[in-house]
């Protein structure tokens, strides 16, 4: 009985850990696609600076340094 629950524990566990990286695969695929698609040329986020760099972007917003 005890051999039983554990297996289907594992078994369960697996399955779990499978989907939640299918997931994670799937949300990472879907922001290189959004930042791909924000950074091409003419694009409102390239011309906004919303994909700078934080160091360029603190320099620009700074203007003493």
């Amino acid at each position: 009985m005890l051999r039983d629950q554990a297996s289907n524990f594992l078994e369960a566990a697996v399955v779990f850990l499978m989907l939640t990286n299918a997931l994670s695969i799937a949300a990472s695929a879907y922001a290189l696609a959004l930042v791909q698609r924000a950074t091409r040329t003419g694009s409102r986020a390239v011309t906004l600076g919303l994909f700078t760099s934080l160091p360029r972007w603190l320099r620009a917003s700074n203007p003493t340094q």
